[in-house]
Formats: structure tokens, sequence, C-alpha cells
């Protein structure tokens, strides 16, 4: 187990283009939001220019990984027993957190508490193994700029069944490309190391929504052109002095796939009992 960050083991840096299969929206805050012309604005950097943020992209892919544990390895949580690396628990409900407090407990030890999805991916007593960039609109020479599109649409009164207000919100439009960028270091290369692949491959297959406004068709995404490179121990050394990173073939991909699987239908029996 790779719990401390004291050490160097391994990098996995995996690139891609997301594209937009339908249109997506990712907004900004109210309290952010500088006036527009629009009444729901998506969220640009200080360029002007439309992006999606990596946490944005982030509690999606973990949302999906949180969800597939669970139907294997159940809910994890205080109230039915310390998690030991098993199940996944809410981080939306402090209640469910599968550690509540960090008290007299070394970093080892919470570690060793966590829920198998917060040992990957972070919780607020253990630094996310796994980072996701801030996803740049891709744009080519000799093409005229992509923009939002901008849509109308109507809230309805629920008690009168009627129209209470019309409003217009944007939309990046279907086609559009950003970049993919995510990073993790110190993985175990087994079962950690698929449960990052399982994002991925949910990415890959078009199977994870992003932005707003899903019960309306948008937010359809897919990742394309997936690279994986990889460093470990073995091939350190010759990536500090050349910068050519190794490549995670697709037989060790499957094969950390298979561990993680193995290990969540062991964790499904018990969970029976202690999850």
């Amino acid at each position: 187990m790779n719990w401390s960050w004291q050490t160097f083991h391994n990098r996995l840096r995996i690139t891609g283009e997301l594209v937009a299969l339908t249109g997506v929206r990712v907004g900004m805050s109210a309290e952010t939001a500088m006036p527009t012309a629009t009444d729901l604005p998506v969220i640009k950097d200080a360029h002007g220019k439309p992006f999606i943020p990596g946490s944005s992209l982030r509690g999606a892919v973990r949302a999906y990984v949180e969800r597939i544990v669970r139907t294997f390895e159940g809910d994890a949580h205080p109230s039915k027993g310390e998690a030991r690396g098993k199940g996944a628990c809410n981080p939306t409900n402090k209640e469910h957190w599968c550690l509540k407090s960090r008290e007299g407990l070394a970093e080892e030890e919470i570690y060793h508490r966590s829920c198998r999805v917060c040992r990957a991916l972070g919780s607020p007593w253990l630094a996310s193994r796994v980072r996701f960039t801030d996803l740049a609109l891709i744009e080519k020479e000799n093409q005229s700029p992509i923009k939002p599109e901008l849509r109308d649409a109507v809230a309805i009164d629920r008690e009168k069944e009627s129209v209470a207000n019309k409003y217009d919100f944007e939309v990046l439009p279907a086609g559009a490309r950003f970049h993919f960028e995510l990073i993790a270091e110190n993985l175990d290369e087994g079962e950690e190391l698929g449960l990052v692949l399982l994002g991925v491959r949910a990415l890959e297959q078009g199977e994870i929504l992003i932005g707003g406004f899903k019960g309306r068709g948008l937010g359809h995404v897919k990742l394309e052109g997936t690279q994986y490179e990889w460093i470990d121990r073995t091939n350190l050394k010759d990536y500090l002095i050349t910068g050519q990173a190794g490549t995670l073939d697709e037989s060790r991909r499957k094969a950390a796939l298979e561990a993680l699987f193995n290990a969540l239908q062991e964790g499904s029996s018990d969970a029976r009992t202690t999850i």
C-alpha cells in the first residue's frame, strides 16, 4: 500500500480529448458571475474562454465510481463499522463519512480506516492521489472560434401548472472539444489503479454526464484519443534524464481492473456483515 507521500512510487498521466456529444452546460455561481446578456452564463476563464473545471469532471467521475463500488460492497460509514478499504462513504453527508474525525490518529491509521474511494480520491483527512486539470477549450487555426449557444427556457409553477417566468442560458455546442489531463501518484498498482481506470473507461464509453440540465439531454461527453503514461521506480531514472515516460499498456490496465473487481467481489460477501 503506497499510503505515504514521502517516497515516490509511481505516476500515471492520462491525456486525451473530451468531446461534447450534446450541448454541455457548466455554469458559474450567481455570486461570481459578472453582469452578462444572459441569465445563466457558462463558466469562463480570465480571458473570457469557456472551460470545464477539473473539479466538475472529478466530482462526476467520483460519483460514478462510488455507485459501482456500493453495488458490490455497500455503503461505508461508522454506524456500519470501520471501512478498512471497503465500500464507499457519502462525501456529501458528514454523518456518513467513513471517518468523522482524525483526532488522535496517525496518517497511516487514517488511511487504513478509510473507505476504498477515499483512499484514492481523497477526503477531509487524506490528500487525493488523483488530480484532474481544468479542461481548456480546443480551438484550431483557420476555424471560427467556438462560442456558447443561447437557449430559451421557462420555469413552471408547480401549483398553477403554468409558466412562472422565462429565462435564457448558455450552452457549449455539441462537437466542442476540451484538453483532458488526469494525473495520479502513488497508487496501489492493483485495486487503486483499477479504481481510477474504472472511471476513465466510463468516460471513454460516454457513460458519465457532466454539468447542469442533464434532464434536458445536456452533458453527454466522451473521452477520445486516450494516452496512458506510466512512471515507476524501474524507469524513473530514464524519465528524469530524457523526459520520456513509459506506457501503461492494455494488458496492465486490464490486470488492474481485474484486481479491482476480484477485490470487490470478495468484499461483497464481507459487506453483509461488516459494512
